[in-house]
């Protein structure tokens, strides 16, 4: 999320409304902090899952029942805790959701390159591997 102290047009507040009008990131990441993001099989999983879904805005619990139903086995309680504690705050510190805890809820901006990343594990790993 945006800090207040800081101002929009910076390149440490990359959630600001894109110069063409779209919802799209404005400020890609580095492609270090793209690969690091996407080595987690959940914040893969969940940028491909914003992705695909194209919804703007989703809840906690439609993300963990879009993963839980990718693995039976999965515990939804811990689930729920690491998206919420770990990787949706990762993935909003890189700007590529506006997660708010307090709602918990995630805008997504969308950002090319990462779902490019995301989509070529999947790809290259199928989808039962890009999940581990």
């Amino acid at each position: 999320m945006r800090d207040d102290h800081q101002s929009e047009g910076t390149v440490g507040s990359p959630n600001v409304t894109n110069p063409l009008g779209t919802n799209r990131a404005a400020v890609t990441p580095p492609i270090d902090e793209v690969f690091e993001l996407l080595s987690d099989s959940r914040r893969r999983r969940v940028c491909l899952y914003l992705r695909r879904s194209g919804v703007e805005v989703t809840e906690l619990s439609d993300l963990i029942d879009a993963l839980a139903s990718e693995d039976d086995a999965v515990d939804r309680d811990r689930l729920a805790i690491d998206l919420h504690h770990r990787h949706l705050p990762k993935l909003d510190d890189a700007g590529i959701v506006d997660y708010d805890p307090r709602s918990h809820t995630a805008r997504y901006w969308g950002q090319p390159t990462v779902e490019k990343w995301a989509e070529h594990v999947e790809a290259v790993d199928g989808p039962e591997r890009a999940e581990s």
